[in-house]
């Protein structure tokens, strides 16, 4: 299960784990596309933090539908 919510500067995607086994992982997506990552650690009392480009996001996205070898995504603007 995940939500989605649109912000000034942001899209922000949580999703929560349906076991209930780990915390909910938010993925905030900014307008500069710079991605967040974040997760909170309860034995920490913070959040875990992984900052990358959008570029990075698309790779691991992509990652879930091919087999192994290097791999290059090339974004296509639309006219």
């Amino acid at each position: 299960m995940f939500t989605v919510e649109f912000e000034s500067d942001a899209t922000v995607v949580t999703t929560l784990d349906e076991s209930d086994k780990f915390e909910d992982v938010e993925v905030i997506m900014g307008d500069d596309m710079s991605v967040y990552m974040r997760q909170y650690e309860e034995a920490l009392g913070e959040y875990q933090m992984i900052y990358m480009s959008y570029q990075q996001f698309l790779d691991i996205v992509s990652s879930l539908e091919v087999s192994s070898g290097l791999f290059k995504i090339e974004i296509q603007n639309n006219p």
